[in-house]
Order: C-alpha cells, then sequence, then structure tokens
C-alpha cells in the first residue's frame, strides 16, 4: 500500500478550509493553516508534498506563499486556488517559473483531488531526482 502524502490547505475563509480538507483527507494526510504566516510556521516543522493555497489573502498573497515555502522545501510542489479571473492574465509570467498548479474557482471536488495527485506525483519526482542527483555526485567522488 502506498504511503499517504502530506498535504498543507491553506486558506483565509474557514468554510473554504475546512470543505478542501474534508475533500483532500480522503486520500492525503491534510494539515491547514488560515493565512501565509500560520502555513510558514507549520512548513517549517512538517514535510509536506503539497502546499495548496489561495491565491487572495492577507498579508503575503498566495504566490508570495509559494515562493517562500519552496526555498523551505524545495521539493514541495504547490496548487495555487483562485477566483479571480484577471489573475490569468498574470497567469504566464508565474507560470514560466514552473511555481504551482492553478485551478480557478468554483471548482468541483475531484478537479482538486485530482490536481493535489498531480502536484504530489511532480514533487515525489524532483524528491527522485535530487536523490539520484546526489547519488551519481557521490559516485563520480568515489571515482
Amino acid at each position: 500500500m502506498n504511503e499517504r502524502l502530506n498535504v498543507l490547505v491553506v486558506d483565509d475563509e474557514y468554510p473554504v478550509l475546512v470543505t478542501a480538507a474534508a475533500i483532500l483527507s480522503e486520500d492525503f494526510r491534510v494539515m491547514t493553516a488560515t493565512n501565509a504566516e500560520a502555513a510558514l510556521r507549520l512548513l517549517s516543522q512538517h514535510t509536506f508534498d503539497v502546499l495548496c493555497t489561495d491565491f487572495n489573502m492577507p498579508g503575503r498573497n498566495g504566490i508570495q506563499l509559494l515562493r517562500e515555502a519552496t526555498t523551505v522545501q524545495p521539493h514541495l510542489s504547490g496548487v495555487l486556488v483562485t477566483g479571480h479571473r484577471e489573475y490569468l492574465e498574470k497567469r504566464d509570467k508565474y507560470d514560466a517559473q514552473g511555481l504551482y498548479y492553478l485551478l480557478i474557482k468554483p471548482y468541483q471536488p475531484t478537479q482538486l483531488v485530482e490536481l493535489i495527485h498531480r502536484a504530489a506525483e511532480s514533487s515525489r519526482l524532483k524528491r527522485m531526482m535530487s536523490s539520484l542527483s546526489s547519488e551519481l555526485g557521490a559516485w563520480k567522488r568515489a571515482l
């Protein structure tokens, strides 16, 4: 049986946060935070595979949080959730950096689960590549 992956869900709207966590808890271990500061504290204490965050929050927005989070946990994959259609105009600039997957509200629960699975697979592959790279470096040094 596969190990359940860890997902951190961040949203300042409590009903949205609780609903997303409930949807994802069937497939993942889920922790929640209501703002970026709380999320960064959790990221310093736990290892996550995916960070799923709302774009529009007080203080740091979701993109700022994802940027900081990936410096703390480089193998982390991000899912940015937004209901702001005007955000799509800026999307190419952010997507080019490969920072996250994008989910537009309103969404179906199955869309959220599928996107988190995709992001989790990306995180797993990042970890695998890092491990292989380290092993290759050690092998080269041994020669």
